[in-house]
């Protein structure tokens, strides 16, 4: 698996989005790619609490949603670039790593904005969620506003 460069800078800031609620917790890191010469990546990780209803055969469920999203752009213009999938999803890996440990309920939105379920160019994004508890769940059908894939364990 590819490791993740350290971090040049990190800072907690407000949401970037209305649409994410005033209690998520927002963190913010930048840091050169590591595969692509030229290229900075900046990983913006928001945990946001989660509450849906039981319905007719899908449980009540609670917790948090962890949304990882990476931008690669150009370390000189600041303009969007394109890099190959591999190193989000180790950044992205790297970070839920911390909250699952064995992989088993990250799923990728794609190039899609979490919020607002627009895609973007150079944007990946990745979500993991968690139970009142803090061990990872499946995704629960009331949450789901967009595809989500989910991504397989590395061997």
């Amino acid at each position: 698996m590819l490791a993740a460069p350290s971090a040049k800078r990190t800072q907690t800031h407000s949401p970037r989005s209305a649409a994410t609620p005033p209690d998520a917790t927002t963190r913010t890191i930048a840091a050169d790619s590591v595969e692509t010469d030229g290229i900075t990546l900046t990983v913006t990780i928001t945990c946001v609490p989660i509450a849906a209803e039981a319905r007719e055969w899908d449980p009540a469920v609670s917790g948090t949603v962890v949304t990882v999203a990476i931008v690669s752009a150009d370390a000189t213009t600041d303009a969007r670039r394109h890099i190959p999938l591999r190193e989000p999803e180790a950044w992205a890996r790297g970070v839920f790593d911390e909250f699952d440990d064995d992989e088993r309920r990250i799923y990728l939105l794609g190039g899609v904005d979490a919020d607002t379920g627009r895609p973007e160019f150079s944007l990946v994004t990745y979500r993991l969620y968690l139970d009142e508890y803090g061990a990872p769940i499946r995704v629960s059908i009331q949450l789901l506003t967009m595809h989500y894939y989910w991504v397989l364990p590395l061997e």
